[in-house]
């Protein structure tokens, strides 16, 4: 079964996987169910620094997000990519599958993911945030695929159904992760 670890306790404990790992970040809002997600593949670790704003991982990666907004956002006819640090993906609308779920949410999912040259950081968490690190097994994807419905069903109150949908979403996306194809 795939393994999934803490970052912050992976990278104290030095396990972190050199060759390559998928991270699951997830970043709530305390007053809402907006939610941004960032799940990140990486190969090949030259290194790894923590600064004040989280690790920084000196590879190159590939990268995906998942935003949950909330029917009553005040702010949803602006692009995710202009919206504030907090609450913005580096997407435009067109560039996402937009899934409405039954509670009235819509849950952005890019349809192709980005490439991160030469290193890129997950920032810290705190609060109910969390980042995960998967250690890439042949039932990987499945695992992630689960987390990512289960976390979307408890941590953001998203519809069983509508979990799985946009899970199996984002799954068809980080499949499209090119650094694994070098």
């Amino acid at each position: 079964m795939a393994k999934a670890t803490s970052l912050l306790k992976a990278y104290l404990s030095e396990s972190i996987p050199s060759r390559g790992g998928f991270i699951i970040s997830a970043y709530f809002d305390p007053d809402s169910i907006y939610a941004r997600y960032e799940i990140t593949a990486y190969v090949n670790v030259k290194e790894i620094l923590k600064n004040q704003d989280g690790l920084q991982f000196n590879t190159d990666g590939n990268r995906t997000h998942i935003l949950v907004e909330p029917p009553t956002y005040p702010q949803k006819s602006v692009e995710p990519t202009f919206r504030d640090q907090d609450k913005s993906i580096p997407y435009r609308f067109n560039e996402l599958h937009i899934y409405s779920g039954r509670k009235q949410e819509k849950i952005m999912i890019p349809k192709e993911p980005t490439m991160l040259h030469s290193y890129f950081s997950v920032t810290d968490t705190h609060g109910e945030n969390f980042s995960f690190v998967f250690h890439p097994t042949e039932d990987v994807y499945v695992a992630m695929r689960k987390f990512i419905a289960d976390t979307l069903y408890n941590d953001c109150n998203i519809e069983k159904n509508d979990a799985l949908e946009a899970s199996k979403l984002a799954l068809e996306t980080i499949k499209k992760f090119s650094i694994w194809k070098k």
